[in-house]
């Protein structure tokens, strides 16, 4: 009785969900990922990913590292220790550059996670057809 209150276990979570196990050196514990999307990628990989979407998006608008970093109130180092995916950006952080560069987050994200943006198997392209 006290199983059917608790609802599904954590095992089963994971298969309902589709995720696999990995073990990511960046993280000091295992984490679990959907598979269908083609190889998956670690938290390294995916951060320099978003660097690079980063730099590309600043580029295409023209706007040098040197105008950018104060109007985010930060130093040209400290900015260019994003685009070099040596500090990870926090949620607020891209927020914040992505209202000054005047585009949306989903311009940063798309490159690194298309099956999160409709790309990808199911019916609409979603995905994650129960969301």
């Amino acid at each position: 009785m006290a199983r059917a209150m608790a609802g599904p276990s954590f095992e089963e979570w994971i298969s309902h969900l589709g995720l696999q196990q990995i073990d990511d050196p960046q993280i000091d514990k295992p984490v679990y990922r959907k598979t269908s999307f083609g190889e998956l990628e670690l938290s390294a990989e995916i951060e320099k990913k978003i660097s690079t979407s980063l730099r590309n998006a600043r580029d295409r608008r023209k706007i040098p590292r040197s105008k950018l970093s104060p109007m985010l109130g930060l130093s040209d180092q400290v900015y260019n220790r994003y685009e070099n995916a040596v500090s990870r950006l926090t949620v607020g952080r891209l927020l914040h550059i992505c209202e000054v560069l005047r585009i949306s987050p989903v311009e940063i994200l798309y490159p690194v996670a298309p099956h999160l943006c409709g790309e990808g198997p199911g019916p609409s392209g979603n995905s994650y057809g129960d969301r």
